[in-house]
């Protein structure tokens, strides 16, 4: 019995591992938006209630909780299924549940082509394909609110130099 549990738990840990590289290679690995950056992205994205907001690689969905608060419906992609669990769990007892979902998506092959709002904060050797892939994907007007890394052609609606955050008009 315990040797079940040993390799079960080892099969999960390699999962895990392999996860964050998955990540890696396809967006970025996760790591947290601390509170200051997190708090200005939900600042500069304007929510509106009614919106609908996706987070590109939404980890743990703090972002998700947030912009939830504000009214919208808040949508993440994500990777790793681990990360995507523990967001469902919290999501269970959050007073936003029916506005908060967690999806365990490779964001370079879904569809969001209904947000108001992106989320993103991905590496910077991936800003220029990932600014190519927003234009083709979301509707004209789509704020786009990057966290530490700027799109090099994308006009800049608004800046918080402190908090390294930047939004982008589609």
């Amino acid at each position: 019995m315990i040797s079940i549990v040993f390799l079960l738990l080892n099969i999960s840990f390699a999962l895990f591992i392999l996860f964050l590289t998955l990540a890696f290679v396809t967006g970025a690995p996760f790591v947290r938006s601390n509170r200051k950056a997190a708090d200005a992205m939900i600042r500069l994205a304007r929510i509106k209630p009614g919106m609908n907001v996706y987070d590109l690689g939404s980890g743990d969905g703090g972002l998700l909780f947030l912009a939830a608060k504000q009214g919208a419906t808040a949508i993440g992609l994500e990777i790793n299924p681990f990360l995507v669990l523990w967001t469902r769990i919290r999501i269970i007892v959050s007073r936003q549940q029916n506005h908060i979902f967690a999806l365990w998506r490779n964001f370079w092959k879904a569809d969001f082509s209904d947000a108001d709002v992106v989320f993103v904060y991905l590496l910077p050797w991936r800003m220029e394909t990932l600014e190519t892939f927003l234009k083709k994907r979301c509707k004209k007007g789509t704020l786009i609110v990057s966290n530490s890394f700027i799109f090099p052609t994308l006009k800049r609606v608004e800046t918080d130099e402190k908090a390294h955050v930047y939004s982008f008009r589609v």
